[in-house]
């Protein structure tokens, strides 16, 4: 009923603003024009510009474009203001129902009497700082010109430099973004307002590698999104904006070389082209693109796994025991295609836009990996090829139109991801020969297993091999219309009624298929039928011709080392040959063994997102402004997939049966946001919003594995609720042109109904009903399920300043240093047992479950992060020098915290240098991880590493052309 009457009202206001628009208050006139720096012709974003005596308003866009609605005719004073610029005050003669254009240039303010030379570094930041303090939420920028100056590799890597990001990293390439200490998969990514698919192939998270720096004409974090925003913004609502075109011819062509100290890799490049142009008497802008990259992202993994020991009843602690060594060497290159085009049309009051964006990513990958099992004993080698394809595309036509006081804007959208793994094989060789010193202790530390071992490479063979296929695809497709009714109630009152509605749809789906040959070890009729299907040549074990020797399949190089730690360089045994391991899958494809198992993991997914918005600002002044309105959104979705207790070699016994589940609710999500400005250089900001998250796919999907031999369920859940969160922030900026920005600030979440992984017994029939499994009385459950309440909480502090007051060559500095002190709290539930002998004659025992809780912080939050850069710009040559310090975090937690396993702290440096020869041509060099800084994972305290993963330092080096 709530949903209902939701659609009705705000159906029926729209109706209401459509009919009153047209031709309603054909007596105001129209300014709009562009703000742009005097001395480089660049646009200036975020400049305020108001009516002198009146209470309207605006704000430049990204290109620096503005417009000013409902403007009375006559006379009227233009005030135009931008941080470090003079503010400009133009007379403007406004005509009742024409519009008048008017272009401001700007130009530095004097400082002591001098003018201030505004550095290219510097200008950026002046615009992001500008767009920032406009922003109606609060928000953190990075400028078109910070962007594009000393660009980074990929969008995530431009967003982690903001206050409160932490980044995700794969091969050492940032991929995804942690806001706040959320997840990656709880921030809202979108290309100009449009979501972006997830194009993880189990949760919600969006890749931002796939995403060029080029294509960007800027990036918005919104922390506090505002009614009109997506709700399913827990972290925060990254918001990537596109290019839009010129005035006058635009062309940038970049080519640069790269190189992969690891790998002593010099093949990587990376090539841009892009053209932009307004025609037709400047109405039809376009901007057309196109980008090509390889790059080598390889690592080095030395792993050490852990066992439990006995635990001292005096203390209560632990003893951790050394299980098992593995080194590992991945060898990766990553190409990718990127292509947009943009192009917008305008009209004066109707104005029309359209983007599409493809990019394609694909990865070749191979990894070879050694395990040292001294409680074996046995040394294992393992192989394995990967070819993976990842294609996005994004499309989107944009309406706004002035409809007398009436604004108006509309967007159609689709996108989709779509990723193929056509090739995942792995082969496994084993030696079961004399593999350690005798004399080892095999619950010592990992490292002593190395040495200690006696690898018999002609006693290795061909244990098994199966090969696993995957496809995921996710589209979305979206409608919404907003319309916006600016007001005037007074000299002093003014502001604007919104409302809006959008519909979302989603279809996922993935699919899986698993061959394999899992007993070559057994040396019959399975390596028998192989055999006459290898072209290749093969060789036997010495006393026993039915294994394969792994000395078939391996290379003649073998230079590979890792550096374990304690600093002392090992090396593999033995280098396995990508080439030979595929030549063998693709003769072995007739007589793998289709393994039904996998089925389970198939599902599809629909799910249907209707959403209505009311929203009001009301600014008392210069000094306070206020935002109240909200959203209210309703999910329908279906989930198919399911339920399988399919066992026995390759899934022969057993049964699948198909089942789809629904879910429907709907969410009201109010919204307040205030601003006050005391003074002209001080503001604060408090917000409060609502805003929720939707469960990983893979969590809600009715899939269920009945394991009868080791009397397991393992099941999604499909009835887990969406969290809820309520977002509190209040935050402070101070501010002064010339010397930048000041702004710190506290937040506070109430995240209810978090989902994540979950283990429990059903111990007795009741239990077994309750969580519908009647038939399994006593069976282990493995599900997910919902804590009742978290918090996420802490501090961020901002500086963003430059010293261009100083005379040269020192007015070149450009600082940016933000701190964040992150805290959370929620709760997680493990099962814990207990058995005891009852009767000792026969024997019998008595298995007691407890569900269990423990309060612990959130898994992936690093409690400290720190971002610093210096930058400095002399005359035609800009630098700058980025640190980036992460503190140690918690990755996973066990029923015994002994074994909670975490993040080390790291810092990582990165350098960028940019030298211009003339007005069109630059060189630039770029630097990243010059500290060859590793990752650290360890399980307790650092003494008991769990990851070591090395990927070195990589630069590049290029030659820019810019029209």
């Amino acid at each position: 009923m709530k949903r209902k009457s939701t659609y009705v009202i705000t159906s029926a206001l729209i109706m209401a603003f459509t009919l009153l628009a047209s031709g309603a208050w054909a007596q105001k006139g129209v300014v709009s024009g562009i703000v742009i720096d005097e001395a480089e012709g660049a646009s200036l974003p975020g400049a305020n510009i108001y009516i002198e005596g009146s209470g309207t308003g605006t704000v430049s866009d990204v290109d620096g474009v503005f417009l000013l609605n409902n403007v009375d005719p006559g006379e009227q004073m233009l005030i135009v203001s931008f941080l470090s610029f003079e503010t400009q005050r133009i007379p403007v003669q406004v005509e009742a129902g024409a519009v008048v254009t008017v272009n401001v240039s700007m130009a530095p303010e004097t400082i002591m009497g001098e003018e201030v030379i505004v550095t290219a570094q510097a200008l950026g930041q002046a615009k992001a700082i500008n767009q920032q303090l406009n922003a109606e939420s609060i928000a953190n920028i990075v400028s078109a010109d910070r962007i594009q100056e000393l660009p980074d590799v990929n969008a995530a890597e431009a967003i982690a430099r903001l206050p409160g990001v932490a980044i995700n990293r794969s091969g050492g390439e940032g991929q995804k973004v942690v806001i706040r200490g959320m997840e990656p998969k709880f921030a809202a990514i979108t290309v100009n307002g449009v979501s972006l698919p997830s194009n993880s192939g189990t949760d919600r998270s969006v890749d931002l590698s796939l995403i060029s720096p080029e294509l960007l004409d800027g990036i918005e974090v919104f922390k506090s999104p505002l009614p009109d925003m997506d709700a399913e913004a827990v972290g925060g609502t990254v918001n990537l904006k596109l290019r839009k075109a010129p005035k006058e011819l635009k062309l940038l062509a970049k080519a640069l070389g790269g190189f992969n100290e690891l790998n002593n890799d010099y093949g990587d490049y990376k090539g841009v082209l892009q053209l932009s142009k307004r025609i037709l008497d400047n109405k039809l802008g376009f901007v057309l693109q196109g980008g090509v990259e390889r790059f080598n992202r390889s690592g080095d993994f030395l792993t050490n796994s852990w066992r439990r020991g006995a635990t001292d009843d005096s203390t209560g602690v632990t003893e951790i025991l050394g299980n098992t060594l593995r080194l590992e060497d991945r060898h990766e290159i990553r190409k990718r295609w990127n292509g947009s085009l943009s192009l917008d049309y305008g009209l004066g009051k109707h104005n029309f836009s359209f983007f599409g964006l493809y990019s394609k990513t694909e990865r070749d990958r191979f990894y070879m990996q050694e395990r040292y099992i001294p409680s074996d004993p046995a040394i294992e080698y393992w192989g394995r090829g990967i070819d993976n394809a990842l294609d996005l595309y994004a499309l989107s036509l944009n309406g706004e139109h002035t409809l007398g006081r009436f604004l108006v804007d509309w967007t159609l959208s689709t996108s989709e991801t779509a990723g193929e793994t056509p090739y995942d094989f792995t082969m496994r060789f084993t030696d079961f020969s004399q593999t350690f010193d005798p004399a080892l202790d095999a619950s010592s530390h990992p490292r002593n297993y190395f040495d200690a071992a006696r690898p018999g490479l002609d006693e290795t063979f061909l244990f098994s091999a199966f090969q696993e296929g995957t496809q995921t695809m996710e589209n979305t497709q979206a409608a919404a219309v907003n319309i916006k009714l600016p007001f005037n109630l007074s000299q002093k009152i003014d502001g604007y009624l919104k409302v809006g509605g959008k519909y979302k749809g989603i279809s996922r789906s993935r699919s899986v298929e698993r061959l394999a040959e899992e007993f070559y070890y057994l040396g019959a009729a399975e390596i028998a039928n192989a055999i006459p299907l290898y072209d290749g040549e093969l060789i036997f074990l010495p006393d026993n011709n039915k294994l394969v020797s792994m000395l078939s399949f391996t290379s003649s190089s073998n230079d590979i080392e890792f550096e374990n730690e304690s600093g002392e360089n090992i090396g593999l045994n033995a280098s396995l040959d990508p080439a030979l391991l595929r030549a063998w899958y693709e003769s072995q494809i007739p007589v793998l063994n289709k393994d039904r198992s996998v089925i389970v993991d198939n599902y599809e997914v629909e799910e249907r997102v209707s959403a209505g918005y009311t929203m009001l600002k009301v600014n008392f002044g210069k000094k306070l402004s206020a935002i109240t309105g909200f959203r209210y959104e309703y999910s329908d979705n279906e989930y198919r997939s399911g339920i399988s207790s399919i066992n026995g070699r390759y899934g022969v016994n057993g049964f699948y049966m198909d089942t789809t589940t629904f879910q429907q609710y709907g969410e009201f999500l109010p919204h307040l946001h205030l601003k006050y400005k005391p003074m002209s250089w001080f503001d604060i900001r408090a917000s409060y919003a609502k805003t929720l998250a939707r469960p990983d796919f893979f969590y809600l999907t009715p899939r269920a594995q009945i394991d009868n031999n080791n009397t397991v369920v393992t099941a999604g859940n499909p009835q887990l609720k969406h969290a809820v969160a309520t977002n509190y922030d209040v935050f402070f900026s101070a501010y002064k042109g010339g010397f930048g920005l000041l702004s710190f600030g506290f937040f506070y979440k109430d995240v209810e109904n978090i989902f994540y992984p979950w283990t429990t017994n059903l111990f007795d029939q009741e239990t077994a009903d309750a969580f519908g499994w009647p038939n399994y009385k006593g069976y282990e459950f493995r599900s997910f399920t919902n804590s009742k309440s978290s918090s996420v909480y802490g501090m961020e502090v901002d500086l963003q300043t430059n010293l261009n007051f100083l005379p040269q060559p020192f007015s070149g500095i450009v600082l940016n240093i933000n701190y964040s002190r992150l805290y959370s709290e929620t709760e997680v539930f493990f099962l814990t047992s207990e058995t005891r002998l009852v009767i000792p004659v026969p024997p019998i025992f008595e298995t007691t479950y407890t569900n269990s809780t423990r309060k612990v912080d959130m898994p992936s939050q690093a409690p400290h992060i720190l971002r610093l850069s210096v930058g400095y710009d002399y005359k035609k040559f800009s630098a700058r020098v980025s640190g980036a310090y992460q503190g140690t975090k918690a990755n996973t937690y066990s029923i015994n915290k002994d074994f909670d396993t975490f993040t080390l702290e790291f810092w990582r440096w990165d350098a960028s240098f940019k030298q211009r020869f003339g007005q069109h041509w630059s060189v630039f060099l770029n630097l990243n991880n010059f500290t060859n800084q590793q990752d650290v994972s360890f399980t307790r305290e650092e003494a008991y590493v769990n990851t070591i993963e090395t990927y070195g330092f990589t630069g590049t080096f290029g030659l820019q052309y810019e029209l």
